[in-house]
């Protein structure tokens, strides 16, 4: 029996996106019903497929002050 993920209550646009998320991932990942891999092993698979994407070059102050400044005044 596969896994359920409850996404009751969700916004159907969001519902859409983790439904995108899990397929691109059952792509990417080679996702097979074969349960002998080990978490490790898909951990280590999964973070080869993180690392194959370039990284972007973003920078953002994610400092409190930034997030709450102005706030309760």
């Amino acid at each position: 029996m596969p896994d359920v993920i409850d996404v009751t209550g969700l916004p159907e646009p969001v519902v859409n996106d983790l439904r995108q998320l899990v397929n691109t991932l059952r792509g990417r990942l080679g996702a097979s019903t074969d349960r002998s891999e080990s978490p490790a092993e898909w951990a280590a698979r999964l973070t080869a497929w993180v690392a194959s994407h370039p990284k972007r070059a973003i920078e953002f102050d994610d400092s409190r002050e930034s997030i709450y400044g102005g706030r309760g005044e």
